[in-house]
């Protein structure tokens, strides 16, 4: 008999899911880095930013079209004063 093990009980951080699009170039290695900014009215001490470097490799002999999403995990979670910010992306490639 299996047993499941939630360690993440009670919750303790935020799932966002952020959409990523883009092209990456034939026979290439991309680099993906999303940021998130959440900042807090009520106090500063709150204000971070959450990062995820994703690497992707294209050994095609043609450019992929990448369309997917990926979940950051805010820790801690988010509070009903907390606001997240525009989401952040930035591509960068290696030949």
């Amino acid at each position: 008999m299996a047993t499941t093990l939630n360690f993440d009980t009670p919750k303790t951080s935020t799932p966002r899911p952020v959409a990523v699009t883009g092209t990456i170039a034939r026979n290439s290695l991309a680099y993906l880095t999303i940021k998130l900014n959440i900042t807090n009215s009520a106090t500063a001490a709150r204000n971070r930013s959450f990062y995820r470097l994703l690497t992707i490799t294209n050994t095609s002999v043609t450019a992929q079209l990448v369309s997917t999403s990926y979940t950051l995990s805010i820790v801690p979670k988010l509070l009903g004063s907390d606001t997240v910010g525009a989401v952040e992306s930035a591509w960068s490639y290696t030949p």
